[in-house]
Formats: C-alpha cells, sequence, structure tokens
C-alpha cells in the first residue's frame, strides 16, 4: 500500500505550447523540497501545470519509518500514484536516482516526453561507482559516509561541492546540505545490480538526456552513453554541478529544458489545427 505522499502543485501563470502536466521526481537523499527552490515555480510561470512531490520516507511523506525497505519498485509506484491524479499522460523530469525511476516507469507506462537530469544510467550505479573510486576515493568515501551518518557536517566541505557550484556550496549550500537525509538500502542495492532497467529505445517517448561537464557523481561520460542507448537528445552544460535544480545557474538548466519542449512536445492539436485554417 502506497503511504500519504507529500504532494505540491502549481498551476500555470504563464503561456507555454506544451498542455501535457509536468512530474518532477527527486533524487537519493532528498525531498520535493529541491525542486520547489526554483523549479517549481519557474516551471508553472513558463506555462506547465507543475507537480513536485516526495518519494515514501522522504520529505514530508508516510513511510519514514520502513524506508529502509523501500524498493526502486515502490517508488515507481509512487509515481504511478501521483499521475494517475492528473488525468492525463505527463512529461517526467527525473533528477539522478529520478531519473532512473522515470526510466523503470517507462518500461509499463507512457509519458509525453521525458527529462533525465544527471541520471544514474540504465545500468545502475556500478560504472558511477567504479569511475568515482578511481578518480576521486575521498568523494566515494564521503558518499559511504553520507548513507551511514547522514549529512555530518564533516561531510560538507567535499560532498557539498560535488553536488552544487563552490560559490553555491559555501554559502545557500550548507542549507541544502543539512535537508539530506539517508536512503533506502533496499533501493541503492536496487540501482546497483539488482533490479535492472529493461526499457526498449523503441519505447521510449521523446527524451532529453542532460547532464554536467564536471559532474562528479554521474560522469558526462555516463549520460551520453545513456542518451545513445536510447537514441535520445543529449544535452551537456557548463559551469553547474550535479543538483542542477538547486545550483547558481539553474535557470540554465531549467530553460534548456523548457526550450526542448517547446520543440519537442509542443501540442499536437493547436499545431495541427493551425495547418488546417491555412
Amino acid at each position: 500500500m502506497t503511504p500519504q505522499l507529500e504532494i505540491f502543485r502549481r498551476n500555470p501563470t504563464g503561456k507555454s505550447n506544451c498542455k501535457a502536466p509536468v512530474v518532477l521526481v527527486h533524487g537519493a537523499f532528498t525531498g520535493a523540497w529541491c525542486w520547489n527552490e526554483h523549479f517549481l515555480s519557474y516551471f508553472a510561470d513558463q506555462g506547465f501545470e507543475t507537480v513536485s512531490f516526495s518519494l515514501r520516507g522522504h520529505g514530508g511523506s508516510g513511510g519514514r519509518e520502513s524506508r529502509n525497505h523501500a524498493s526502486i519498485d515502490d517508488y515507481v509506484a509512487d509515481l504511478e500514484t501521483v499521475v494517475e491524479t492528473l488525468g492525463q499522460e505527463p512529461i517526467l523530469i527525473g533528477h539522478s536516482m529520478g531519473g532512473y525511476i522515470v526510466q523503470k516507469y517507462l518500461e509499463t507506462h507512457h509519458a509525453r516526453a521525458a527529462v533525465l537530469m544527471a541520471s544514474v544510467p540504465p545500468e545502475g550505479l556500478i560504472a558511477s561507482n567504479a569511475m568515482m573510486a578511481m578518480s576521486n576515493p575521498d568523494l566515494y568515501l564521503q558518499m559511504f559516509w553520507l548513507q551511514a551518518i547522514g549529512p555530518h557536517t564533516l561531510l560538507r566541505e567535499k560532498l557539498g561541492r560535488a553536488m552544487l557550484s563552490a560559490d553555491v556550496a559555501s554559502d545557500d549550500g550548507m542549507i541544502y546540505f543539512g535537508r539530506l537525509e539517508t536512503e533506502s538500502h533496499r533501493a541503492l542495492m536496487d540501482m546497483m545490480g539488482t533490479n535492472p532497467v529493461f526499457l526498449s529505445p523503441t519505447d521510449v517517448p521523446p527524451m532529453l538526456v542532460l547532464g554536467a561537464r564536471n559532474d562528479e557523481i554521474i560522469p558526462s561520460e555516463l549520460v551520453h552513453t545513456t542518451a545513445l542507448r536510447y537514441h535520445a537528445d543529449c544535452l551537456i552544460l557548463d559551469d553547474i554541478a550535479h543538483a542542477m535544480m538547486l545550483d547558481t545557474n539553474w535557470q540554465q538548466a531549467a530553460d534548456a529544458v523548457i526550450d526542448w519542449l517547446h520543440v519537442n512536445v509542443a501540442d499536437k492539436s493547436k499545431t495541427a489545427g493551425k495547418q488546417s485554417a491555412a
């Protein structure tokens, strides 16, 4: 049974040629709050009905007492619950683990479009963890301690700067870092190979795979391989870190997604109406 979920909604205040609602899926260690800082209202201002929610055991959602037993499939069920309230196929935007959840959702469901932001690849975390362990063993160890003890102050310097650009990591980013929480052990194991993604490129909706060139958590090389796997559009941003929605240049990431949506997910009925009128 799906626990009570914390859900935030914003009705569109601007105009857009995309009428499908946008659902924002957060990554590991966070909650809906990571989207609510900037993206939730910004997308609404650009004409999108926008929804963010906290996965079970995260943020203000129920299930905290059993969070360590939550699986990726449980998180997919949470996403299903949110989508069912919309009455139409959504645009799904998933960050990091949230991107993995979106991929698992698309194995059995349809969407108008999908955006994977600094997403865990379909192969899971093995490659990214191996690359991190070899190139940045201190960061790899700090990721381990984040899961073991939570956002302790001793982890902020290295881990905070891996998630956010230096200017944010030393200021507002410390507030964000303090809001992190440990992740489900089972969900992390699922992403280590016990629940791989079986999503065929032929079943993928229009998709944008977005990465950060200097991301130390999900390297841009893996972003490219994910895009190739799905025959998706790929865009690598400069001057932004892993937690794109909270970084100094968050608007660069938001605008990149919005621009792509306007080109690739425009409301077809309006377009057809204009063509037939002509």
